[in-house]
């Protein structure tokens, strides 16, 4: 069990009455965390901006994965059905924790959720997410403003503040 904090920020919330914990942890081998659920990622342009869409509320672009699918195969699929976008690159950043002791699914009491860095190639014209339908408002913010937009608590700053340093190494670096 994680109990430094600061390593590992945690998030806890209740989801249809029941808590769940986030926990994360920031590491290049996501796929020594299994199973895996979803897969996000932080798109960034080349001025740093950082690419969100509008479901309910504000997010990063992501989703499940179809039966034999890659994470990478997931994201790229993910980014285009919901953000119509376009990705050059995509480096891994880490895992987001998922424990739900109460879940339902007496399977998936703990899972995992993997993220990365991108760098966005192209945004395309928008079209309908084949999922819902609908066409997410989407946007470019600084990367600085990402917690006021995604408001996901310490996991989210811990994620995102991660996500800006290694977009800083891999693209600004060069």
């Amino acid at each position: 069990m994680v109990r430094n904090s600061n390593k590992f920020p945690k998030t806890e919330f209740s989801f249809q009455g029941h808590r769940v914990i986030f926990t994360w942890i920031r590491t290049s081998n996501l796929l020594d965390y299994q199973p895996w659920t979803q897969v996000y990622g932080i798109c960034f342009n080349s001025k740093g901006q950082i690419l969100i869409i509008k479901e309910k509320e504000w997010k990063i672009p992501g989703g499940t994965p179809r039966k034999g699918e890659s994470p990478e195969e997931t994201l790229k699929r993910e980014l285009i059905e919901e953000a119509d976008t376009v990705i050059s690159q995509c480096w891994p950043l880490g895992v987001q924790k998922v424990d739900y002791p109460d879940n339902p699914d007496a399977n998936m009491k703990i899972f995992y959720q993997y993220r990365y860095v991108c760098l966005i190639e192209k945004l395309l014209p928008q079209t309908p997410d084949p999922d819902n339908g609908l066409v997410h408002p989407r946007k470019l913010i600084p990367a600085k403003e990402i917690t006021r937009w995604v408001k996901w608590g310490p996991t989210g700053k811990a994620m995102f503040k991660d996500a800006i340093e290694l977009f800083g190494e891999k693209f600004l670096s060069h």
